[in-house]
C-alpha cells in the first residue's frame, strides 16, 4: 500500500425512523401540515353551510311536527282520563292558535278547567301556541269555526274525555253528556295541509 494512500471512513447511515414517525427530508416534496389540513377542512365546512339552503318556513316537516304535537296532546288528555278516571280535556283555539290540556271539575256549572297537565316525558306544560312555538313557526290552525261539534250543544273549542276515553261534552246541571259529532283540527303551512281528527266513538286520534 502506498504511504500516501488515505483511509476513507465509511459514511454513517442515517438512523432508521422510529415507528409511527416519518423521516424529514429536505427539498420541495413535503406533505401538508396539520394546520394546513385544518384550514382546508374549515373552508370546506363554510362552503357547505353557504351552499346548503336554510330550513325554509314552508318546509312540510314543520307541518308534520305540528300535527304530531297536536295529536299527542289529544292522546295524552284521553290516556290521563282513562288512567285516573277523572275528566281531562283539550282546548284548541283557532283565534289564539293555542292548545292546552287540563283537568276539569265537572261538578261546576259550566264545567271548570283546573290545572294544566304536564307532559309525562319532558315535564313541560301541555300549553303551547303556534305563534310562538319556534319548531313549528309558520304553521296555522285554519278552522273557520270552533273545532268540536256537539249536535245538541253546538260547536265548542274544548273536548272532554270520560274514564273510558270517550270524547264528549258534559253539562253539570242534570248532569248530561253530549257525544262528539265531528272534529278536525285543520293545520296549514303555505299550500301544505294536515288534519288531526278524533274518532267520535272510540276517541282514536289520526292524522290525515
Amino acid at each position: 500500500m502506498s504511504p500516501f494512500a488515505t483511509h476513507r471512513r465509511p459514511r454513517p447511515r442515517s438512523p432508521a425512523p422510529l415507528p409511527g414517525h416519518q423521516q424529514i427530508t429536505s427539498g420541495c416534496n413535503h406533505g401538508f401540515t396539520i394546520t394546513e389540513l385544518l384550514v382546508v377542512v374549515i373552508i370546506i365546512g363554510l362552503l357547505a353551510v353557504v351552499a346548503t339552503p336554510a330550513l325554509r318556513s314552508s318546509d312540510p316537516a314543520k307541518l308534520d311536527l305540528a300535527a304530531t304535537k297536536v295529536a299527542e296532546a289529544i292522546r295524552l288528555a284521553r290516556s290521563e282520563s282513562m288512567r285516573t278516571g277523572e275528566v281531562y280535556g283539550i282546548t284548541i283555539s283557532q283565534d289564539s292558535q293555542q292548545v292546552r290540556v287540563r283537568r276539569y271539575d265537572i261538578t261546576a256549572d259550566p264545567v271548570n278547567p283546573l290545572e294544566t297537565l304536564y307532559h309525562p316525558v319532558d315535564k313541560q306544560l301541555l300549553d303551547f301556541d303556534f305563534d310562538t312555538l319556534a319548531t313549528t313557526q309558520g304553521v296555522r290552525i285554519t278552522n273557520s269555526q270552533d273545532i268540536f261539534d256537539y249536535p245538541s250543544e253546538g260547536r265548542r273549542r274544548t273536548v272532554l274525555f270520560n274514564g273510558q276515553g270517550v270524547p264528549m261534552w258534559i253539562v253539570a246541571s242534570g248532569p248530561s253528556t253530549h257525544a262528539l259529532a265531528t272534529s278536525s283540527v285543520e293545520l296549514s303551512l303555505d299550500n301544505h295541509k294536515r288534519a288531526v281528527q278524533i274518532a267520535t266513538i272510540t276517541g282514536r286520534v289520526t292524522i290525515q
